[in-house]
């Protein structure tokens, strides 16, 4: 599926008559809306490289529905949104770890869900005005310009989330940083006291950098205060 002109925002939904309303409101708003069925998916091509921010529409979540999430960022880097309805802790643990840079729980009003596609719009265009320098830490090689991870040489593909919070965390190595911080600092909210997501993100970026869970070596998890990259 080949798209005409560029497509900010890409909706991927299983029901286009449902997702009418969602279209109208992020129209409203001044989005452009690309929508697609979820099934389009499994074809040769998709118009993700042409999308600022993917937001998926699921109806009741399944490993199925969510595997989604794992096929879309094979080959897209940008911002990734899911909602749903109906879903419980689980459903959205599984769904960041598949790659989704944040999980809403159905029904959210309008206002909100507008207020965080324009954050993570935000977030996902700053990244990409990351110094031209790169970070090295030992075996870990971070560069923010190209938006490359290495280890030992050898090249780490990260999403876009996961590049955003390794890069802060090198930026700031060798100094243990407060999840009250990253979230101040990277996600522009205040942390709940709840929200795990950034754990999982940590949990990610040591498994795709080698570094075992139970004894990390380039990024350790300081108990009841934050996090140490390179220490």
């Amino acid at each position: 599926m080949l798209m005409e002109k560029e497509c900010p925002i890409l909706l991927i939904s299983e029901d286009s008559s449902l997702a009418a309303p969602l279209v109208g409101c992020l129209e409203g708003e001044g989005f452009a809306v690309c929508l697609l069925k979820a099934e389009a998916l499994e074809g040769a091509s998709t118009p993700e490289e042409n999308s600022e921010l993917i937001l998926v529409d699921l109806t009741l979540p399944s490993l199925q529905r969510l595997a989604v999430c794992r096929t879309i960022r094979e080959t897209y880097a940008g911002p990734l949104l899911v909602m749903a309805d109906c879903v419980d802790e689980m459903h959205q643990v599984l769904g960041l770890e598949m790659g989704a840079d944040d999980f809403i729980v159905k029904p959210i009003s309008p206002a909100l869900l507008v207020a965080k596609i324009r954050a993570l719009l935000r977030r996902g265009r700053r990244s990409f005005a990351a110094p031209v320098r790169t970070l090295n830490l030992g075996a870990l090689e971070v560069d923010g310009g190209r938006r490359e991870v290495r280890v030992e040489g050898q090249s780490i593909d990260l999403t876009s989330r996961e590049f955003d919070l390794l890069w802060y965390l090198a930026c700031n190595a060798r100094a243990v940083v407060s999840r009250d911080k990253i979230y101040e600092d990277l996600l522009g909210v205040q942390y709940n006291g709840y929200d795990r997501s950034v754990d999982i993100y940590i949990s990610r970026i040591r498994q795709k950098l080698g570094d075992p869970s139970r004894k990390p070596q380039m990024l350790k998890t300081v108990r009841g205060v934050g996090y140490l990259l390179g220490g």
